[in-house]
C-alpha cells in the first residue's frame, strides 16, 4: 500500500537529477578556480564523490513508501542520516594524518560547499514542487 499524495519533488528521479547536475556545476567551478594548485582535482573529486554517494544513497531509500506513518517518518529520518553522515565521516576524516594531503588541497572546504549546493537545491525543488498543493482539508472560513 502506498500513501497518497504526490511524493516529495527531489525525491524523484528528475529532483536527483537536478541535485547532481548542481554538484557538477559546483565541483567545475571549484576545480578551475584552483587548477594550479597540488591535490586539487583528487580534492575536488574526493569531496564531489562524497556528496554524489550520500544523495544517491538517500534518493534510493527515499523510493521507499512505507506503509505506516512510523515507517514514512522512519525512512525521512534515513534519507537525512544517509545524506549527511557521509559528508560528516569524510570532515572527520581529514582531519586525521591520512586525510592530511586533501585536507591541504581544501577537500573540507569543497566538502561542506558542495553539500550546502546540494541541499540549496533540495529546498528549492521542495518549495518549488509544494506551490499550488492543495490546502488543508477543514474550514477555510475566517472567525
Amino acid at each position: 500500500m502506498t500513501p497518497p499524495g504526490n511524493p516529495i519533488p527531489a525525491s524523484t528521479f528528475k529532483g536527483m537529477a537536478v541535485q547532481a547536475a548542481v554538484l557538477a556545476v559546483a565541483a567545475g567551478i571549484a576545480w578551475t578556480a584552483g587548477a594550479d594548485r597540488p591535490d586539487r582535482a583528487e580534492a575536488v573529486g574526493f569531496a564531489a564523490a562524497v556528496c554524489l554517494g550520500g544523495g544517491v544513497a538517500g534518493w534510493a531509500v527515499a523510493q521507499w513508501r512505507g506503509a505506516t506513518p512510523a515507517a514514512r517518518v522512519s525512512a525521512a529520518l534515513a534519507v537525512v542520516a544517509l545524506r549527511i553522515f557521509p559528508a560528516l565521516a569524510a570532515l572527520g576524516w581529514l582531519q586525521t594524518p591520512a586525510g592530511s594531503r586533501l585536507r591541504e588541497a581544501g577537500a573540507g572546504g569543497m566538502l561542506v560547499a558542495f553539500y550546502l549546493a546540494v541541499l540549496a537545491a533540495d529546498v528549492i525543488l521542495n518549495i518549488i514542487g509544494s506551490h499550488g498543493n492543495d490546502p488543508a482539508a477543514g474550514s477555510t472560513r475566517a472567525n
